[in-house]
């Protein structure tokens, strides 16, 4: 037994569950301003190393004869004398807090759950997986205080290893460092 369906019937229903073109709004102005933030921070947090990267071309070659000058001694130290990715960076506590790691956080969402006390008398050495290329759940959660990790185990000094990579763009790696990330390689573990 077959069932036929008159096509006009059904591009009539089609027709009628899109409405016309005037009673459509425009997406972007029915989002929660929450929810933009978050969006703003993830699309600043993936930007900003192509960003320096940018900035570190325009000073080289594009801007001021002393802002070259300026740039290429940064970048001299940065390759010949820096070792704070290494020996465990320059960690800013207020960059940690910012409310901007929260929606971060919440975009995800990325949560933290403590299973046993730890105690702060030794170290510890978190395996996180799977943690996929970019690892946004490992960041939000060791790089950042969004998730609480201080308040979980107060006393634990914890850092994110990353790929040695990440500390070869000027900028970016003091952004990295003031995060508290290090460079995953045997001389800082």
């Amino acid at each position: 037994m077959t069932t036929q369906v008159k096509p006009s019937l059904v591009t009539d229903e089609v027709n009628e569950s899109k409405g016309s073109s005037n009673d459509r709004i425009f997406a972007p102005l029915n989002i929660p301003w929450y929810r933009r933030c978050q969006t703003l921070t993830l699309v600043i947090w993936w930007l900003s190393p192509w960003y320096c990267l940018y900035l570190t071309i325009h000073l080289l070659f594009f801007d001021r004869w002393y802002s070259t000058i300026c740039i290429l001694l940064y970048m001299a130290w940065m390759y010949l004398f820096r070792t704070f990715p290494k020996t465990g960076g320059h960690r800013q506590q207020w960059l940690r807090k910012l409310i901007w790691w929260k929606w971060f956080s919440d975009y995800f969402p990325i949560h933290l759950h403590k299973t046993c006390d730890l105690s702060p008398d030794r170290p510890y050495i978190f395996g996180y997986h799977p943690h996929g290329i970019i690892a946004l759940g490992a960041f939000g959660n060791f790089a950042t205080e969004a998730t609480g990790f201080e308040k979980l185990f107060p006393g634990i000094n914890a850092r994110f290893l990353v790929l040695n990579s990440n500390f070869q763009i000027p900028f970016y790696d003091l952004f990295l460092t003031m995060m508290g990330l290090c460079d995953a390689s045997k001389e800082s573990c």
